[in-house]
């Protein structure tokens, strides 16, 4: 079982580390692959990503390592959040790992309704 990540409301400049393996939990050679991020609120009903301007980056092609690297305003609420990255390469092949659940924190100050 994948253990959620927490991070802070309106933080960025760090790094989201993932290990992207097959079924038998190999690591997958992201050589040539594109990657991107996907991060949805659990709670959406219209099932809308948010936008997100940091880029994912491969580290370790062979091993299948990489991290997102966190931008400004990439996560302005707090909440729960789905994620999954998908790699695609070339037009040839496209997969999707489903990610932890992002847990933003509220920043503080925070108001006490």
């Amino acid at each position: 079982m994948i253990q959620p990540q927490s991070i802070v409301q309106n933080d960025y400049g760090y790094q989201l580390a993932f290990i992207l393996e097959d079924g038998s939990a190999n690591p997958v050679n992201l050589a040539g692959a594109t990657l991107t991020l996907k991060v949805q609120s659990s709670q959406d009903p219209t099932s809308t990503d948010l936008t997100l301007s940091g880029a994912v980056i491969v580290d370790n092609a062979l091993a299948g390592s990489c991290h997102y690297a966190v931008a400004q305003g990439d996560f302005p609420n707090p909440g729960t959040f789905l994620t999954s990255i998908v790699a695609v390469w070339s037009g040839t092949e496209t997969l999707t790992w489903i990610g932890p659940q992002l847990i933003v924190m509220p920043a503080l100050p925070m108001t006490m309704n």
